[in-house]
């Protein structure tokens, strides 16, 4: 059973939380509630249910209630998530700005080296390990780059009181960078359960049946009743994935922060060159 529900969030995870998959769940769920009311119409007449909707109306009720509370919840947690990975993600980019900025305070051979380094990690997560982790997955490059960085920052051998305040600045700074990625890699495995999709998909269908028990006088006014109610839910699980998956789909953290990184580092390292051939030279 556990492989079954693993093969089942695996699937889950695969199919991309984007606009046209959105609509194409809508339009099938539609129309399998459209269908179902029909087939409920040739077993039940609308006069039969009338009769019924006096111990129809308030369970609908009570079923229709916990089922929104449900998904009220879910969906809450999971833009709580997607927020503490965008977070998680600023607060990485932001942390290596400040090794790059304080790597300024110290030897040029040791600055250059620590700069570098920077710029490595910062396109190594744009251009390789971003599009990864889509599929859940993480970039080895990406990760030599960190462990390389936090090599040369924790192993620097200060000389002067200077050198030393920089690196007693730059190692909370390395630690900082660490703990992020490790919370952003993290971050690909708390995606909801396949139990928690199975008990949402159970209260979706139950909310969406309960409306068969009602007879309206005008079967077409039933029918854009259902289809609404199902749309309805539709949307609300569209977002649940999207906000579910903090790295893939139309809804998704992206690494702008890491590109604002690279070009103040591509900025800041043409003007140190500048400076060092001297004046009234150009780039």
């Amino acid at each position: 059973m556990g492989a079954e529900f693993r093969l089942f969030q695996l699937r889950i995870d695969a199919v991309p939380s984007t606009f046209g998959t959105s609509l194409l769940f809508t339009i099938i769920i539609v129309s399998i509630s459209l269908g179902g009311l029909v087939i409920c119409r040739r077993w039940l007449l609308a006069a039969e249910l009338k009769t019924q909707h006096d111990v129809a109306d308030p369970l609908s009720q009570v079923v229709g209630m916990m089922f929104a509370v449900l998904l009220g919840f879910m969906v809450g947690d999971a833009m709580q998530r997607f927020s503490t990975a965008r977070s998680t993600t600023q607060q990485e980019a932001a942390s290596l700005g400040d090794i790059f900025i304080l790597a300024e305070g110290l030897p040029a051979a040791n600055r250059d080296r620590i700069r570098k380094l920077c710029v490595d990690y910062a396109e190594r997560v744009v251009k390789i390990e971003w599009p990864m982790l889509a599929k859940k997955q993480t970039s080895p490059e990406a990760r030599e780059s960190y462990v390389l960085l936090a090599n040369e920052c924790a192993t620097y051998n200060p000389i002067t009181q200077g050198q030393s305040n920089v690196q007693q600045s730059l190692l909370p700074a390395i630690v900082s960078l660490g703990d992020c990625r490790r919370l952003r890699v993290e971050a690909l495995n708390n995606s909801l359960a396949p139990t928690l999709w199975l008990v949402l998909s159970i209260g979706g269908a139950a909310t969406i049946l309960f409306t068969y028990f009602f007879g309206a006088g005008n079967f077409k006014i039933q029918m854009l009743m259902v289809a609404i109610v199902s749309v309805v839910i539709c949307l609300n699980i569209f977002l649940l994935v999207a906000y579910d998956d903090p790295f893939s789909g139309d809804v998704m953290v992206s690494p702008t922060a890491f590109e604002t990184d690279l070009t103040v580092f591509r900025e800041q390292i043409c003007a140190t060159k500048n400076a060092q051939k001297g004046p009234g030279t150009t780039k």
